[in-house]
């Protein structure tokens, strides 16, 4: 650097990324400052610059350089510090140091973190610390924040962001306030775009079924036997975040058995594998995936024995199994994708999920499933109710008669709700469980079929909308 160059800088004036100093006994300083850029865009910091930004440099010896670079090696992990000595006249130098953006945040000096704001060097709070940690061991990662140059409005489905407002603004978890028709506002308020731009969160959240985006992907399949080398069904489901787990329970309800239980006068349909279970392990996998890898996916695996959903990430390293399991510390990976499904209710508390899959399959006494984070990815395992020596040995003799019967049971039930609908077509899925004694998974997958089919089809919106069978 010359001192010409070196003075068009020092004019340019302190701010986020450049700060003076008079001299090299202000060293320790202006290593708090070079942590702070470190910590964020990079900067220089310049010794030897005197009032009104007059540089006058200073006497430079050995014992200078050896004090600082001793501070400089405060640094953890170590800085990369580039160190000018710029001539001013024949006895004075000003000393300029420069760092980039650091690429294994955070970086804290003599022990202590330090970010910069605009002009001004602060510690990092401890909050701000612990989440750039967490990312620097590889569990979070920026990629829902970036910009999408490619991502436009007209890729988002526009429904789906107004039902997430208006379910927001039913449950409690947005303001009365809130504008369900101003898409942009509520962009804003997503935090799913930047200064006019989308960001990647968006993609994941609202695209459209048709996406290009890889990240939005589901793969479903279900296997013969107790391993993966005869597929009897195999699925790849693309769109928004909401689609992904509708898809992943209307498939579980099409490959798992139901059982019935007469609960007073209504009978209650239940799947083998408890579906609250299912569910939100299947959300956790969605939300808390990491994103990041584009040729990666998350996949929902159907055996004899067993269903196993699997996504990229890894838990964080600094919260136990014991931890997750008793639902005390919530570190979500895509944060804000996580507080959009927060606000919809698809995540129903912060921190509850993997307790909640243990309880309900404990209540429906199945072994507990199995958790396992290994090589980048995180596996759970449920394991089917276990068959009995008898009902091995007659399973291919009662196998048609069980699909008769099946069958039979599920056209009742479509009768019924059909009945329903004729009776009262702003009938709620809630009122159709209570009328009929099934889920709300369970309904919701039969309305999901009747509109598949063309038999039914929903006019409006989820509130103050109606069902209308079609042809009558």
């Amino acid at each position: 650097m010359t001192l010409e160059e070196l003075k068009d800088l020092v004019t340019s004036g302190e701010g986020e990324t450049l700060e003076v100093k008079e001299t090299t006994g202000q060293r320790v300083d202006a290593c708090e400052t070079l942590c702070g850029f470190l910590n964020k865009d990079g900067g220089t910091v310049v010794f030897g610059v005197g009032k009104k930004d007059k540089i006058i440099g200073q006497l430079v010896s050995d014992k200078t350089k050896r004090e600082l670079f001793e501070v400089f090696a405060k640094f953890e992990p170590a800085a990369d510090i580039v160190v000018e000595w710029v001539d001013v006249d024949e006895t004075h130098k000003a000393v300029v140091c420069k760092v980039e953006r650091g690429n294994v945040r955070p970086y804290v000096y003599d022990g202590r973190p330090y970010k910069r704001v605009q002009s001004s060097t602060t510690v990092m709070s401890q909050e701000e610390y612990e989440r750039l940690l967490s990312k620097r061991r590889g569990f979070q990662s920026d990629w829902e924040l970036e910009i999408n140059p490619d991502l436009k409005l007209s890729d988002l489905d526009e429904n789906e962001i107004r039902k997430t407002a208006r379910m927001g603004v039913a449950e409690g978890r947005l303001p009365e306030s809130t504008d369900v028709n101003d898409i942009i506002g509520l962009f804003d308020g997503f935090k799913v775009r930047k200064n006019g731009a989308l960001r990647n969160a968006a993609a994941v959240l609202f695209c459209k079924e048709d996406t290009d985006y890889m990240q939005c992907l589901l793969r479903l399949a279900r296997f013969k036997g107790k391993d993966n080398q005869i597929f009897i069904d195999n699925k790849q489901i693309t769109g928004n975040i909401f689609r992904l787990i509708d898809a992943g329970m209307a498939f579980c309800f099409n490959h798992l058995s139901l059982s019935g239980v007469i609960n007073g006068t209504y009978r209650e349909e239940h799947l083998e594998v408890p579906a609250k279970a299912l569910r939100e392990a299947l959300v956790n996998a969605l939300v808390h995936r990491l994103y990041v890898k584009r040729g990666s996916s998350v996949s929902l695996a159907i055996y004899d024995d067993r269903v196993e959903i699997i996504n990229p990430g890894m838990f964080p390293s600094n919260i136990t199994m014991a931890e997750l399991r008793a639902g005390n510390k919530s570190e979500p990976r895509n944060p804000t994708i996580a507080r959009v499904m927060y606000s919809r209710k698809t995540v129903e508390t912060w921190g509850r999920g993997i307790k909640l899959i243990l309880d309900e399959c404990a209540k429906a006494n199945l072994p507990e499933p199995q958790i396992v984070a290994e090589s980048g990815y995180t596996k759970t395992v449920f394991m089917r109710p276990a068959q009995n020596a008898k009902t091995k040995s007659t399973l291919k003799t009662t196998q048609k008669t069980t699909l008769k019967t099946t069958l039979k049971t599920t056209q009742k039930t479509t009768q019924k709700i059909l009945s329903l609908i004729r009776q009262n077509p702003s009938i709620t899925r809630m009122q159709i469980s209570d009328a009929i004694g099934l889920s709300l998974e369970g309904v919701k997958w039969n309305l999901d079929k009747l509109k598949a089919t063309g038999i039914v089809r929903r006019v409006g919106p989820d509130r103050g909308g109606h069902w209308e069978i079609i042809g009558e």
